[in-house]
Order: C-alpha cells, then structure tokens, then sequence
C-alpha cells in the first residue's frame, strides 16, 4: 500500500488546504528518498518539487540538500532532472545566499551533467548552474573560481555545438 499511499499524497499536495502539512509531508517524502523503489524515489521527488515552490517549506527542503545531490549521480535522467528542477525552485524569486561549500559540491556534480544524454538535464543543469554561480556568497568566490573555470569550457563547447 505504500505505493499508491505516495501517490495519492503526491496528487493531493497541490491543494493549498495541505499547506499546513507540509513539514508532515516532507518527513514521509524524505524517508521515500532512500528507497530501493525507482517509482517510490520518482514520486517522492515530484513531490519535493511541488513542495519546492512553497517558500515557507524552503528551510526545511533545505536540510535534504546532501540526499539530494548524493542523488545526482542516479542513472535515470528522470530522476535527476527532478533533482534539479527541486534545486532551482529553492534558488529562483528568493533571496537566498548559498554556502560556499555547499555551492562547491553543487558545481562540481553539476559539471558531468552538461553531457548528459537527456537534453532536459543538460538543459536544467546549465541553468542551475548559472543561478547558483549568481547566489554565491562574495567570500566563496575564490574556491570556486577553479571549478567555474573548469566548467566554461564544456559549456561553452555545448552551447556552440547547439
């Protein structure tokens, strides 16, 4: 039953009456993220993305961001797409600075993604990157400045070759 439970709670959250229970939500979604089920990880996803665009949820969203990028490397285009789709919900209309460390390991499993064979990744991965490298924090500049350097070039690669 677990399952379609999830299912069922992933259709209901864009109904504003569950706004209220939310931070509930979020703890089962979290638990779903872990689980050996694609269609279980798939939903809970769909779900954080929904919930993603309510900004009193973001502080919480927020704590799952390691999960989250631990998730980046999943081989389904699915999945990882909906990852970014969650990151950039976080990071647009919001005045949100991002920790340098945190905006490190962002960028550095960003980069692979440019490549990917699903054009929707490679397509939300450009564009996350782009919105993180805006947010960071002005004294996290420098440690990035390596892996910046590292990614305009396949970036500038792919966009040509479109």
């Amino acid at each position: 039953w677990d399952l379609p439970a999830l299912a069922f709670l992933v259709e209901v959250l864009e109904c504003h009456e569950m706004r209220e229970w939310s931070d509930s939500v979020l703890e089962i979604i979290s638990r779903r993220l872990q689980s050996r089920s694609r269609e279980k990880r798939r939903l809970a996803l769909r779900g954080l993305v929904v919930l993603s665009k309510d900004p009193s949820v973001a502080e919480s969203i927020r704590s799952l961001t390691q999960s989250l990028m631990d998730l980046l490397q999943d081989a389904d285009g699915e999945v990882v797409a909906l990852i970014l789709s969650v990151f950039l919900n976080e990071l647009q209309d919001r005045d949100t600075l991002i920790s340098s460390p945190t905006a490190l390991q962002l960028a550095e499993a960003l980069r692979p993604l440019f490549d990917n064979d699903n054009s929707h990744v490679q397509l939300l991965s450009i564009q996350l990157f782009r919105e993180v490298m805006q947010l960071v924090m002005d004294k996290g500049k420098k440690p990035l400045r390596t892996h910046v350097h590292q990614s305009l070039l396949p970036l500038f690669f792919h966009c040509h070759d479109e």
